[in-house]
């Protein structure tokens, strides 16, 4: 295995792991990690945003993300209204139910934030997030680069 092939093993891992600890602390809200992905892009980008906007900002295909909204919308927590300025569009917004839940559901990311970083220090968590990204971004633009 090459090194390149651990780390994906590893951040796999990492996905898996946090996916689970989110999991089993928003059981009792009935919220599920994509859901609670979805309720922290909201409640940190602001409400009123158009579904194109989340799928893009969680990086989730679309299909997952209309399922997602559908989950959400059936259990209170967000609304759908018709986008007045383009009619073939929703925006969604967070219910009051939402509002109420916004610091359980926040503590819980900050939670598993502090125990993945425990005993490392801030200059490589931040080395960490760099190499991260420029993955990503080569990842992205391979991606762009075979449906074009």
């Amino acid at each position: 295995m090459t090194r390149f092939q651990l780390l994906f093993n590893l951040a796999s891992r990492i996905i898996q792991a946090g996916q689970l600890r989110l999991i089993k602390a928003l059981r009792e809200k009935q919220l599920g990690s994509a859901e609670a992905n979805v309720l922290m892009f909201l409640y940190t980008n602001g409400e009123g945003v158009k579904q194109d906007d989340i799928v893009t900002g969680i990086a989730v295909s679309k299909p997952a993300i209309s399922r997602t909204i559908m989950s959400l919308e059936n259990k209170g927590y967000i609304v759908r209204k018709l986008n007045t300025l383009d009619k073939r569009s929703y925006l969604v917004y967070l219910t009051e139910k939402a509002r109420r839940e916004e610091e359980y559901i926040q503590k819980q990311f900050e939670e598993l934030v502090r125990v993945a970083a425990i005993g490392i220090p801030d200059d490589k968590i931040e080395e960490f997030i760099d190499i991260f990204q420029k993955v990503a971004e080569n990842l992205d633009n391979h991606r762009r680069a075979l449906h074009d």
